[in-house]
């Protein structure tokens, strides 16, 4: 029996990266995996190297109609949600004078927006389960970046949000928890203009490993937030 045999876990984002290394990390403890990502390819690929899917979902989880439909078909088929991971997310790497309004509004859409969404379109379910939400932030979210204006103000944001849901959704007996990476061997990584070294970045499953690790403390401990850094240390202004 995994940790998490019988739980019902949807994570946005799921397709590479972060998100696909957390549903690897669910899918060896024996989740019920809901599968959510922009893109069907790479989500369908995804999707048929996990045991434990009962659902893929091709969503913008931007866009609200999307989402609605997307809980209304959980809500269908599954009948149950225990743990929602907002993982979708984009970067711009570029001075400030240079992001253009399209930077700001897909930054701020993707990354704050989204967790908006899906958070309130999943509450109804959350609430029946008692359940679980975990938003994947930024280290962006506590310290602010050169180059990164318009991501670092949805991560800000993105952080503001999770600490009102915590607050508000106690009473509901909803665990609220924020995860802040450091530079992640991902696509993000990409985006930049000085050389990184890959052996140097956090990997996906160390994000993945210390999500699974809060959410297996018992259900008196919430873990409000982590903050994960590179060992190697700072890069581009990180402290």
């Amino acid at each position: 029996m995994g940790r998490f045999e019988g739980k019902t876990v949807l994570i946005t984002g799921a397709s590479r990266g972060i998100g696909l290394a957390i549903a690897q990390a669910f899918n060896r403890e024996g989740a019920k995996l809901i599968l959510v990502a922009r893109n069907r390819g790479p989500l369908a690929r995804a999707a048929g190297q996990l045991s434990g899917t009962v659902m893929n979902r091709p969503t913008d989880v931007t866009k609200l109609g999307e989402v609605k439909q997307l809980f209304a078909e959980v809500k269908k088929k599954i009948r149950r949600l225990d743990v929602l991971i907002n993982n979708a997310g984009v970067f711009t790497f570029k001075p400030f004078a240079k992001t253009t309004l399209q930077d700001w509004q897909r930054n701020i859409e993707t990354n704050l927006t989204s967790i908006f969404l899906t958070t309130q379109a999943a509450l109804p379910l959350l609430k029946q389960s008692r359940g679980e939400v975990v938003n994947i932030l930024s280290i962006s979210s506590r310290i602010p970046f050169a180059n990164c204006s318009a991501y670092t103000a949805a991560k800000y944001g993105a952080l503001g949000l999770t600490n009102v849901l915590r607050r508000e959704l106690r009473g509901e007996g909803i665990r609220v928890m924020a995860v802040l990476p450091g530079m992640t061997e991902t696509r993000m990584k990409d985006e930049f203009n000085f050389p990184v070294r890959s052996e140097d970045l956090l990997q996906p499953e160390d994000v993945a490993k210390a999500v699974l690790s809060a959410l297996s403390q018992p259900r008196r401990v919430t873990i409000e937030e982590i903050l994960l850094k590179p060992s190697a240390g700072p890069f581009s202004g990180e402290n």
